[in-house]
């Protein structure tokens, strides 16, 4: 056993429907961390704060999509574990009953992406509201791989991630989510859940 998989075992789960709520706690901690993180609260170089600062965000926001995502599937009875190799595979979360629980994988999870292009499935999305989703997942998968000290900044990625993450929530889960990430010194954070 290489120690990848050693490792995944450690976290093996079929996860359930009544899983979603850890799931969602934890997306609601990471936009909430993402959208009132500060400078100040960064422990590096202060030439590179903000870099710092705007790195975590966008993990942040990215890592809080896709748990998001997780628990959205697994609150309407999607199974977000992958299928066994060897057993044929949708290529989708499907619902718990259309593949036989054995040939589930305990070990892996579908990825974001996935979640992403199936959302229609479960909650009535268009090109605006997947737009700020795929957005938070490169934001993810970039912030996570590379290290650069500059790139292009767009306000509009920011408001695009706050309007699929307030549509989610709404349509999904039926609260309604005030959601602002601060980037400004004199802007004002919010994450508040009514």
């Amino acid at each position: 056993m290489t120690i990848e998989q050693e490792i995944k075992n450690q976290y093996a789960k079929l996860f359930k429907e009544e899983d979603w709520r850890p799931f969602k706690i934890m997306a609601d901690y990471y936009f909430k961390t993402a959208a009132n993180l500060k400078k100040k609260d960064i422990e590096i170089h202060e030439y590179i704060k903000l870099m710092g600062r705007n790195i975590q965000k966008r993990l942040y926001l990215g890592i809080g999509a896709e748990l998001l995502l997780k628990s959205l599937y697994l609150k309407n009875n999607y199974c977000i574990n992958k299928v066994k190799r060897g057993v044929k595979n949708p290529g989708k979360p499907k619902k718990y009953f259309d593949v036989s629980i054995e040939d589930y994988d305990e070990r892996d999870t579908y990825t974001l992406g996935s979640l992403i292009d199936n959302l229609k499935e479960i909650i009535e999305c268009d090109s605006n509201l997947l737009k700020g989703l795929k957005i938070a997942k490169v934001f993810r998968n970039k912030e996570g791989h590379v290290a650069t000290l500059w790139h292009s900044y767009k306000e509009e990625n920011y408001s695009d991630i706050e309007y699929s993450i307030k549509e989610v929530y709404k349509k999904g889960f039926g609260e309604t989510l005030k959601f602002q990430i601060s980037f400004e010194e004199d802007e004002k954070a919010i994450f508040e859940i009514e």
